[in-house]
């Protein structure tokens, strides 16, 4: 006798699930094909639904979406090969949300042709605070009583506040949060700072928890904001970074973005139209972490000194002022000239007058 096998459809795991994108009414559901699935609504571009292994993490009243929510949208789908795009768009904002097969990532890129009227550009991940337990202390207001305004709290002592999440750009690659097999982290690789504002040393809010469960535990990327702002904002394309959900522990900032380079993206520069700044530094004592920073009217770059030597990749062409910090102290200028495919040489040298001191209290590095 020839038997022939029978599959249940209702009992096959959503991790089988094949690789795309499916049209509802008003919405598209996007399958990364591994356990990440998530909802974009295509009247206003939020994301409103995200599951990872078939756990629902979304936080049900806020969405997750760029700024604030972009109110109504245009919002298209296209899948090729291993690649879905989703494009949201509006008379001065992209936002491209891009699913891999086989990878639990949420890739962004974030396009704008003017800074938002809210004067700050945003992307927030509103997650359930109930099922995200862990994250930065600073930033937890759990048991904790308003002491000023709805932003900084009183727990245990201790002041806590959004704000205190931050940590400065040149050392945040990766930040989030996670709870019992799920982590949700922001991961902001290679040069994702670039069309940002403020240089190296900046910081902006990274995390804010509820101080219940019935709220959101949020994971933010400020690409810039009016919080102590610094120099004028950059307008163009923000990223790519990317979303990245786990069973629990921080992932890699070292993710391939090489597939960027084939999708079209308004504004994205492939390493094919970048260049690389290469040179040597003196002057700055040993015991002082020394740091170069590229900047001009359209992008920002820095890179760290190990030993008198420094590599900065990824640039865009085009003419930069460089500083030469001695920590965070500025203490040494020049300029460089940026070209497509080629290395570009600077030599820099402190110019810091070090005084001979009678006594003093720390040495001036620039810090707060």
């Amino acid at each position: 006798m020839r038997f022939v096998p029978l599959v249940l459809l209702g009992l096959v795991p959503s991790t089988l699930a094949a690789f795309g994108v499916t049209k509802g009414s008003n919405y598209l559901d996007v399958d990364t094909g591994n356990k990440l699935v998530y909802r974009v609504s295509t009247t206003s571009g939020d994301i409103t639904s995200i599951k990872y292994d078939g756990k629902e993490l979304q936080y049900s009243k806020k969405f997750t979406q760029i700024g604030s929510g972009l109110g109504s949208a245009t919002v298209s789908s296209k899948v090729s090969g291993s690649t879905a795009i989703i494009t949201i768009e509006t008379s001065t904002l992209i936002q491209y949300y891009v699913a891999r097969s086989g990878q639990s990532a949420l890739y962004i890129g974030t396009y704008i042709a003017a800074e938002p009227t809210i004067g700050e550009l945003r992307f927030i991940a509103r997650l359930q605070s109930s099922v995200f337990t862990n994250s930065p202390a600073p930033s937890n207001p759990r048991g904790g009583t308003a002491i000023e305004g709805s932003d900084v709290f009183l727990v245990c002592g201790q002041t806590r506040s959004k704000f205190y999440s931050s940590v400065r750009f040149v050392e945040d690659q990766v930040h989030g949060i996670s709870g019992s097999g799920v982590g949700a982290y922001m991961v902001l690789p290679g040069n994702a700072y670039e069309t940002s504002s403020g240089g190296p040393f900046f910081r902006d809010i990274n995390n804010q928890n509820s101080q219940s469960d019935d709220g959101a535990n949020e994971v933010y990327w400020y690409m810039n904001s009016n919080h102590a702002q610094t120099e004028a904002y950059r307008t163009g394309f923000f990223g790519p970074y990317a979303l990245v959900f786990t069973s629990g522990s921080a992932p890699s900032a070292n993710l391939d973005l090489s597939f960027f380079a084939d999708l079209g993206l308004k504004g994205y520069v492939a390493a094919s139209g970048r260049g690389t700044v290469t040179g040597t530094v003196s002057g700055i004592p040993s015991s002082f972490q020394a740091v170069v920073g590229l900047k001009n009217s359209n992008a920002q770059y820095w890179g760290k000194v190990s030993g008198s030597s420094f590599s900065i990749s990824g640039v865009k062409p085009g003419t930069y002022t460089a500083t030469l910090f001695k920590k965070e102290l500025e203490v040494g200028a020049g300029s460089v000239t940026v070209v497509a495919g080629k290395s570009s040489s600077l030599i820099l040298s402190s110019t810091e007058s070090v005084k001979t001191t009678i006594w003093q209290i720390g040495v001036p590095d620039g810090t707060p």
